[in-house]
């Protein structure tokens, strides 16, 4: 599917499909000024401020801003506020053929992975997975600029910083597919899964300890994964430390090592993506992708 492209005075609409917004309203605020700093117009969503326990609205509401921000002609692009825990109880009711007949640029992460998988899935429609607008109350101006120039489409190939660690030497390439690891995983077995054959998996994760890392790889061993992928970059993992063990800290490097020995492809550690970094660099669900790890080398084309 031909990606849709951004300009200078377009109009991006901000939904909330998981968590409420209350706690965060100054941090979305300065996010929305920075974009609009940079040259767009901002559309809320007429949800967006609805509360309901730990959602943003019930989940007829947030399927219904979706629908309207794909609805409307007027809006090139859409970003998620925040993530949460509930994006998944949208899946089953949002209308795949209105998203497919209306493509536009949609970004988020976190939680926000099963929504940009499931789109990808069911509509062939490259996702962002990136910076919500909470975090762009906190990103560097380079890093905006990067996010902002792979949406204009005045450039085709984009490489990443040459920087991090490689766990497994090699080169690949494939589509890219990923998210947060603990959501990635909670699309195995589902239908909103896309096909993984041949793709680069691309992960990080907030909180999780290295006992869950390693129980959240080890499924994705046993569910097949790594059968079909062709390489794996690894994100920023935020507090991935276990705090009440600490005698249980295993190195997360050596983790992954055990999870896929067996399999040569390559894996990549770096810290352009991810929670709790400032140099958020978005990486789009269904680009392609090429690792070169001799050269910590990350480059897609769109």
């Amino acid at each position: 599917m031909k990606l849709n492209t951004l300009k200078q005075g377009d109009r991006i609409g901000i939904v909330a499909p998981s968590r409420p917004i209350h706690n965060i309203k100054k941090e979305v605020s300065e996010g929305i000024k920075n974009i609009q700093e940079s040259g767009f117009l901002i559309k809320k969503s007429k949800f967006l401020n609805k509360k309901d326990f730990y959602s943003a609205g019930a989940a007829s509401q947030r399927v219904a801003d979706l629908h309207g921000m794909f609805s409307d002609s007027k809006i090139k692009a859409i970003i998620c506020a925040t993530g949460g825990a509930t994006t998944n109880q949208l899946l089953e009711n949002l209308d795949y053929t209105l998203i497919k007949n209306n493509p536009k640029i949609i970004m988020g992460y976190s939680d926000i992975t099963t929504l940009l998988l499931t789109i990808y899935k069911k509509t062939g429609m490259t996702t962002f997975y990136g910076p919500n607008i909470y975090e762009f109350s906190l990103i560097t101006k380079e890093t905006q600029k990067f996010i902002f120039n792979m949406f204009k489409g005045n450039d085709k190939n984009f490489s990443y910083p040459k920087t991090g660690k490689i766990i497994k030497p090699g080169k690949a390439s494939g589509k890219l597919i990923g998210g947060c690891l603990s959501r990635f995983n909670s699309l195995l077995g589902t239908s909103y899964m896309p096909n993984l054959s041949g793709k680069i998996l691309f992960w990080e994760e907030v909180g999780m300890c290295p006992a869950m890392i390693d129980l959240e790889l080890q499924q994705l061993r046993l569910a097949g994964v790594f059968n079909k992928i062709k390489g794996m970059i690894v994100g920023h993992l935020a507090d991935c430390v276990d705090k009440k063990y600490p005698q249980d800290n295993k190195s997360i490097d050596k983790i992954i090592l055990e999870r896929t020995k067996g399999f040569n492809f390559p894996i990549m550690k770096v810290d352009y993506f991810g929670h709790d970094t400032n140099s958020f660099y978005c990486l789009p669900i269904g680009g392609e992708a090429f690792i070169d790890t001799s050269k910590k080398l990350l480059s897609v084309s769109l």
